[in-house]
Protein backbone atom coordinates (compact mmCIF):
# COMPACT_ATOMS: atom_id res chain seq x y z
CA UNK A 1 0.00 0.00 0.00
CA UNK A 2 1.04 3.59 -0.61
CA UNK A 3 1.49 4.48 3.04
CA UNK A 4 3.86 1.61 3.83
CA UNK A 5 5.89 1.91 0.62
CA UNK A 6 6.22 5.67 0.98
CA UNK A 7 7.35 5.34 4.59
CA UNK A 8 9.76 2.45 4.04
CA UNK A 9 11.48 3.31 0.78
CA UNK A 10 13.12 6.14 -1.12
CA UNK A 11 11.08 8.23 -3.50
CA UNK A 12 11.72 10.48 -6.49
CA UNK A 13 9.32 13.29 -5.63
CA UNK A 14 12.05 15.94 -5.82
CA UNK A 15 12.89 14.80 -9.35
CA UNK A 16 9.21 14.83 -10.32
CA UNK A 17 8.76 18.33 -8.92
CA UNK A 18 11.80 19.51 -10.85
CA UNK A 19 10.28 18.15 -14.06
CA UNK A 20 6.98 19.86 -13.25
CA UNK A 21 8.75 23.18 -12.65
CA UNK A 22 10.59 22.81 -15.96
CA UNK A 23 7.28 22.09 -17.71
CA UNK A 24 5.90 25.36 -16.35
CA UNK A 25 8.82 27.19 -17.96
CA UNK A 26 8.29 25.32 -21.23
CA UNK A 27 4.60 26.17 -21.13
CA UNK A 28 5.20 29.88 -20.54
CA UNK A 29 7.50 30.04 -23.55
CA UNK A 30 4.56 30.16 -25.93
CA UNK A 31 3.04 33.16 -24.14
CA UNK A 32 6.20 35.10 -23.37
CA UNK A 33 7.60 34.47 -26.84
CA UNK A 34 4.34 35.25 -28.67
CA UNK A 35 4.37 31.90 -30.44
CA UNK A 36 0.62 31.39 -30.33
CA UNK A 37 -1.47 28.93 -28.32
CA UNK A 38 0.56 26.60 -26.13
CA UNK A 39 0.08 22.82 -26.05
CA UNK A 40 -3.07 21.86 -24.15
CA UNK A 41 -3.38 18.05 -23.86
CA UNK A 42 -6.86 17.10 -22.77
CA UNK A 43 -7.95 20.74 -23.00
CA UNK A 44 -5.63 21.75 -20.14
CA UNK A 45 -2.53 23.85 -20.76
CA UNK A 46 0.78 22.11 -20.26
CA UNK A 47 1.73 24.50 -17.48
CA UNK A 48 -1.63 23.99 -15.78
CA UNK A 49 -1.03 20.23 -15.72
CA UNK A 50 2.30 20.91 -14.03
CA UNK A 51 0.73 23.21 -11.44
CA UNK A 52 -1.89 20.58 -10.67
CA UNK A 53 0.93 18.11 -10.09
CA UNK A 54 2.62 20.55 -7.71
CA UNK A 55 -0.57 21.12 -5.73
CA UNK A 56 -1.37 17.41 -5.54
CA UNK A 57 2.07 16.46 -4.24
CA UNK A 58 1.93 19.36 -1.77
CA UNK A 59 -1.45 18.21 -0.51
CA UNK A 60 0.01 14.82 0.38
CA UNK A 61 3.22 16.14 1.96
CA UNK A 62 1.62 19.04 3.80
CA UNK A 63 -1.06 16.85 5.39
CA UNK A 64 1.64 14.32 6.26
CA UNK A 65 3.65 17.07 7.93
CA UNK A 66 0.70 18.51 9.84
CA UNK A 67 -0.24 15.12 11.28
CA UNK A 68 3.32 14.23 12.31
CA UNK A 69 4.78 17.39 13.83
CA UNK A 70 3.72 20.01 16.34
CA UNK A 71 1.81 23.08 15.27
CA UNK A 72 4.75 25.44 15.77
CA UNK A 73 7.06 23.23 13.71
CA UNK A 74 4.44 22.97 10.98
CA UNK A 75 3.96 26.74 10.66
CA UNK A 76 7.68 27.41 10.76
CA UNK A 77 8.32 24.87 8.02
CA UNK A 78 5.61 26.39 5.85
CA UNK A 79 7.07 29.88 6.31
CA UNK A 80 10.61 28.74 5.51
CA UNK A 81 9.43 26.88 2.42
CA UNK A 82 7.88 29.95 0.80
CA UNK A 83 9.04 33.30 2.13
CA UNK A 84 12.86 33.39 2.15
CA UNK A 85 13.02 32.36 -1.49
CA UNK A 86 10.12 34.66 -2.36
CA UNK A 87 11.70 37.71 -0.70
CA UNK A 88 15.03 37.10 -2.42
CA UNK A 89 13.38 36.59 -5.82
CA UNK A 90 11.20 39.70 -5.58
CA UNK A 91 14.20 41.76 -4.45
CA UNK A 92 16.36 40.39 -7.26
CA UNK A 93 13.74 41.28 -9.86
CA UNK A 94 12.99 44.74 -8.46
CA UNK A 95 16.52 45.91 -7.75
CA UNK A 96 18.83 43.86 -9.98
CA UNK A 97 17.16 42.15 -12.93
CA UNK A 98 14.71 44.89 -13.91
CA UNK A 99 17.17 47.83 -13.79
CA UNK A 100 19.91 45.90 -15.59
CA UNK A 101 17.43 44.86 -18.26
CA UNK A 102 16.22 48.44 -18.66
CA UNK A 103 19.74 49.84 -18.89
CA UNK A 104 21.05 47.28 -21.37
CA UNK A 105 17.98 47.42 -23.64
CA UNK A 106 17.23 51.15 -23.48
CA UNK A 107 13.99 50.82 -21.52
CA UNK A 108 12.90 52.92 -18.56
CA UNK A 109 13.07 52.11 -14.87
CA UNK A 110 11.87 54.19 -11.94
CA UNK A 111 13.02 53.22 -8.47
CA UNK A 112 9.77 54.11 -6.61
CA UNK A 113 7.88 51.76 -8.94
CA UNK A 114 10.38 49.04 -8.12
CA UNK A 115 9.89 49.63 -4.38
CA UNK A 116 6.14 49.32 -4.84
CA UNK A 117 6.62 46.10 -6.82
CA UNK A 118 8.89 44.70 -4.10
CA UNK A 119 6.70 45.65 -1.14
CA UNK A 120 3.41 44.54 -2.68
CA UNK A 121 4.74 41.17 -3.79
CA UNK A 122 5.83 40.31 -0.26
CA UNK A 123 2.13 39.48 0.08
CA UNK A 124 2.83 36.34 -1.97
CA UNK A 125 0.51 37.34 -4.77
CA UNK A 126 -2.40 38.44 -2.57
CA UNK A 127 -5.23 39.30 -5.01
CA UNK A 128 -5.67 43.03 -5.42
CA UNK A 129 -2.48 43.81 -3.49
CA UNK A 130 0.48 42.45 -5.48
CA UNK A 131 1.63 44.68 -8.34
CA UNK A 132 2.51 42.70 -11.44
CA UNK A 133 5.12 44.86 -13.11
CA UNK A 134 7.47 47.85 -13.08
CA UNK A 135 6.18 50.35 -15.67
CA UNK A 136 8.45 50.86 -18.66
CA UNK A 137 10.95 48.14 -17.85
CA UNK A 138 9.36 45.60 -20.20
CA UNK A 139 8.03 47.85 -22.94
CA UNK A 140 7.81 46.07 -26.29
CA UNK A 141 7.95 42.45 -25.10
CA UNK A 142 4.99 40.14 -25.76
CA UNK A 143 3.78 40.53 -22.16
CA UNK A 144 4.91 43.92 -20.81
CA UNK A 145 2.63 43.75 -17.75
CA UNK A 146 4.23 41.11 -15.55
CA UNK A 147 7.71 40.51 -14.20
CA UNK A 148 6.73 37.27 -12.48
CA UNK A 149 3.38 35.84 -13.49
CA UNK A 150 3.46 32.59 -11.45
CA UNK A 151 3.83 34.33 -8.07
CA UNK A 152 0.07 34.61 -7.65
CA UNK A 153 -0.21 30.83 -7.27
CA UNK A 154 1.78 31.09 -4.04
CA UNK A 155 -1.16 32.82 -2.39
CA UNK A 156 -3.39 29.83 -3.03
CA UNK A 157 -0.66 27.41 -1.97
CA UNK A 158 -0.37 29.28 1.32
CA UNK A 159 -4.17 29.32 1.66
CA UNK A 160 -4.14 25.53 1.38
CA UNK A 161 -1.38 25.32 4.00
CA UNK A 162 -3.49 27.45 6.34
CA UNK A 163 -6.61 25.41 5.68
CA UNK A 164 -4.94 22.12 6.61
CA UNK A 165 -3.17 23.70 9.58
CA UNK A 166 -6.36 25.23 10.98
CA UNK A 167 -8.59 22.20 10.36
CA UNK A 168 -6.27 19.81 12.19
CA UNK A 169 -5.84 22.33 15.01
CA UNK A 170 -9.49 23.24 15.54
CA UNK A 171 -11.05 19.83 14.92
CA UNK A 172 -10.38 16.28 15.99
CA UNK A 173 -8.59 14.24 13.35
CA UNK A 174 -11.74 12.39 12.27
CA UNK A 175 -13.72 15.62 11.85
CA UNK A 176 -10.82 17.27 10.02
CA UNK A 177 -10.73 14.36 7.57
CA UNK A 178 -14.48 14.67 7.04
CA UNK A 179 -14.14 18.41 6.44
CA UNK A 180 -11.42 17.90 3.81
CA UNK A 181 -13.57 15.25 2.09
CA UNK A 182 -16.62 17.53 2.05
CA UNK A 183 -14.62 20.43 0.64
CA UNK A 184 -13.14 18.18 -2.03
CA UNK A 185 -16.55 16.85 -3.04
CA UNK A 186 -18.07 20.34 -3.15
CA UNK A 187 -15.23 21.62 -5.33
CA UNK A 188 -15.45 18.59 -7.60
CA UNK A 189 -19.19 19.06 -8.10
CA UNK A 190 -18.66 22.74 -8.94
CA UNK A 191 -15.92 21.94 -11.45
CA UNK A 192 -17.91 19.06 -12.96
CA UNK A 193 -20.89 21.37 -13.49
CA UNK A 194 -18.65 23.55 -15.65
CA UNK A 195 -17.10 20.61 -17.53
CA UNK A 196 -20.55 19.18 -18.22
CA UNK A 197 -21.84 22.52 -19.50
CA UNK A 198 -24.43 22.90 -16.75
CA UNK A 199 -23.15 26.34 -15.77
CA UNK A 200 -20.99 29.07 -17.22
CA UNK A 201 -17.35 28.99 -16.15
CA UNK A 202 -15.96 31.82 -14.05
CA UNK A 203 -13.16 33.87 -15.56
CA UNK A 204 -10.60 32.39 -15.49
CA UNK A 205 -12.33 29.10 -14.79
CA UNK A 206 -9.44 26.91 -13.81
CA UNK A 207 -7.98 29.24 -11.14
CA UNK A 208 -7.94 28.87 -8.26
CA UNK A 209 -10.62 26.20 -7.85
CA UNK A 210 -8.96 23.39 -9.82
CA UNK A 211 -5.48 23.42 -8.20
CA UNK A 212 -7.09 23.76 -4.75
CA UNK A 213 -9.20 20.67 -5.48
CA UNK A 214 -6.01 18.85 -6.46
CA UNK A 215 -4.36 19.89 -3.19
CA UNK A 216 -7.34 18.49 -1.30
CA UNK A 217 -7.09 15.32 -3.39
CA UNK A 218 -3.46 14.92 -2.32
CA UNK A 219 -4.53 15.43 1.28
CA UNK A 220 -7.17 12.72 0.93
CA UNK A 221 -4.68 10.35 -0.67
CA UNK A 222 -2.50 10.76 2.42
CA UNK A 223 -5.44 10.18 4.76
CA UNK A 224 -6.38 6.95 2.96
CA UNK A 225 -2.82 5.94 2.09
CA UNK A 226 -3.10 2.57 3.82
CA UNK A 227 -5.94 1.55 1.48
CA UNK A 228 -4.39 2.76 -1.77
CA UNK A 229 -2.19 0.37 -3.80
CA UNK A 230 1.08 1.83 -5.04
CA UNK A 231 2.57 -0.83 -7.29
CA UNK A 232 3.42 -0.34 -10.94
CA UNK A 233 -0.01 -1.64 -11.85
CA UNK A 234 -1.68 1.05 -9.76
CA UNK A 235 0.46 3.73 -11.42
CA UNK A 236 -0.43 2.44 -14.89
CA UNK A 237 -4.13 2.23 -14.00
CA UNK A 238 -4.04 5.81 -12.67
CA UNK A 239 -2.29 6.99 -15.83
CA UNK A 240 -4.94 5.30 -17.96
CA UNK A 241 -7.71 6.94 -15.97
CA UNK A 242 -6.06 10.36 -16.31
CA UNK A 243 -5.80 9.92 -20.09
CA UNK A 244 -9.40 8.70 -20.35
CA UNK A 245 -10.86 11.51 -18.28
CA UNK A 246 -8.82 14.13 -20.14
CA UNK A 247 -9.85 12.75 -23.53
CA UNK A 248 -13.52 13.02 -22.50
CA UNK A 249 -13.09 16.67 -21.49
CA UNK A 250 -13.41 16.21 -17.73
CA UNK A 251 -9.79 16.78 -16.71
CA UNK A 252 -10.60 19.90 -14.69
CA UNK A 253 -13.10 18.07 -12.49
CA UNK A 254 -12.25 14.37 -12.31
CA UNK A 255 -8.51 14.01 -12.73
CA UNK A 256 -7.36 15.04 -9.27
CA UNK A 257 -7.16 11.83 -7.24
CA UNK A 258 -5.83 9.60 -10.05
CA UNK A 259 -3.24 12.25 -10.93
CA UNK A 260 -2.05 12.36 -7.31
CA UNK A 261 -1.85 8.57 -7.10
CA UNK A 262 0.02 8.46 -10.42
CA UNK A 263 2.67 10.93 -9.27
CA UNK A 264 3.10 9.50 -5.79
CA UNK A 265 3.15 5.87 -6.90
CA UNK A 266 5.54 6.65 -9.77
CA UNK A 267 7.89 8.36 -7.33
CA UNK A 268 8.34 5.03 -5.55
CA UNK A 269 9.45 3.19 -8.70
CA UNK A 270 11.53 5.74 -10.58
CA UNK A 271 15.30 5.39 -9.93
CA UNK A 272 15.72 9.15 -9.42
CA UNK A 273 15.82 9.49 -5.64
CA UNK A 274 19.25 11.14 -5.68
CA UNK A 275 18.03 14.03 -7.82
CA UNK A 276 17.26 16.91 -5.49
CA UNK A 277 18.28 14.95 -2.41
CA UNK A 278 20.91 17.57 -1.60
CA UNK A 279 19.87 20.60 -3.64
CA UNK A 280 16.17 20.78 -4.44
CA UNK A 281 16.02 23.58 -7.02
CA UNK A 282 12.42 23.04 -8.14
CA UNK A 283 11.10 26.04 -6.20
CA UNK A 284 13.84 28.25 -7.62
CA UNK A 285 13.08 27.08 -11.15
CA UNK A 286 9.42 27.90 -10.57
CA UNK A 287 9.86 31.43 -9.21
CA UNK A 288 12.79 32.53 -11.40
CA UNK A 289 11.57 31.00 -14.67
CA UNK A 290 9.28 33.85 -15.76
CA UNK A 291 11.72 36.70 -14.93
CA UNK A 292 14.53 34.97 -16.83
CA UNK A 293 12.25 34.43 -19.81
CA UNK A 294 11.25 38.10 -19.73
CA UNK A 295 14.91 39.07 -19.84
CA UNK A 296 15.47 36.83 -22.86
CA UNK A 297 12.37 38.25 -24.55
CA UNK A 298 13.56 41.80 -23.89
CA UNK A 299 16.75 40.88 -25.76
CA UNK A 300 14.68 39.64 -28.69
CA UNK A 301 15.62 35.97 -28.47
CA UNK A 302 12.03 34.90 -29.12
CA UNK A 303 12.10 36.49 -32.55
CA UNK A 304 14.88 34.27 -33.82
CA UNK A 305 14.23 30.81 -32.38
CA UNK A 306 11.25 28.42 -32.12
CA UNK A 307 9.46 27.95 -28.79
CA UNK A 308 11.27 24.81 -27.66
CA UNK A 309 14.66 26.43 -28.22
CA UNK A 310 13.46 29.50 -26.34
CA UNK A 311 12.38 27.19 -23.50
CA UNK A 312 15.73 25.35 -23.52
CA UNK A 313 17.65 28.62 -23.39
CA UNK A 314 15.43 29.77 -20.52
CA UNK A 315 16.09 26.63 -18.50
CA UNK A 316 19.84 26.90 -19.03
CA UNK A 317 19.85 30.56 -18.06
CA UNK A 318 17.77 30.16 -14.92
CA UNK A 319 19.53 27.05 -13.55
CA UNK A 320 22.25 29.08 -11.78
CA UNK A 321 19.66 31.38 -10.19
CA UNK A 322 17.64 28.40 -8.99
CA UNK A 323 20.73 26.75 -7.52
CA UNK A 324 21.83 29.94 -5.77
CA UNK A 325 18.34 30.36 -4.34
CA UNK A 326 18.38 26.81 -3.00
CA UNK A 327 21.93 26.87 -1.66
CA UNK A 328 22.24 30.35 -0.21
CA UNK A 329 18.66 31.42 0.54
CA UNK A 330 16.38 28.44 1.17
CA UNK A 331 18.94 26.18 2.84
CA UNK A 332 20.51 29.05 4.77
CA UNK A 333 17.12 30.10 6.13
CA UNK A 334 16.47 26.58 7.37
CA UNK A 335 19.88 26.50 9.06
CA UNK A 336 19.16 29.81 10.79
CA UNK A 337 15.79 28.56 12.03
CA UNK A 338 16.20 24.79 12.39
CA UNK A 339 13.08 22.66 12.54
CA UNK A 340 12.30 19.93 15.02
CA UNK A 341 13.23 16.75 13.25
CA UNK A 342 10.41 14.54 11.98
CA UNK A 343 10.91 11.02 13.25
CA UNK A 344 9.61 9.46 10.04
CA UNK A 345 11.98 8.50 7.23
CA UNK A 346 12.26 10.17 3.85
CA UNK A 347 10.99 13.51 5.16
CA UNK A 348 10.75 16.25 2.55
CA UNK A 349 10.03 19.93 2.93
CA UNK A 350 6.97 20.29 0.73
Amino acid sequence: MLGKLFADGKNSLNAIRLVLAALVVVSHSWWLGAYGPEPAPGGVKLGSWAVLGFFGISGYLITRSRMRVTGSTYWRARFLRIFPGLVACVAAVAFVIAPLTAVTTGRSYWFPDAVLYFASNLSAGFPGVAVGGIPGSLDGVPDPRLWNGPLWTLFWEIACYMLIGVLFFALKAELARAAVLCLFLAGTVAAFAVDAGWTFPPTPYDWPLVPVITFLAGSLVYMFRDWIPAGRGAALLSAGFVVLVASLGYAQSLVHIPLCILLLASSLHLPLSRIGSRFDISYGVYIYGWPVQQVLASMGLHTGVPPLLFAAASLLALAPAAWLSCRYVEMSARSWFPLTKDRGPATQLA
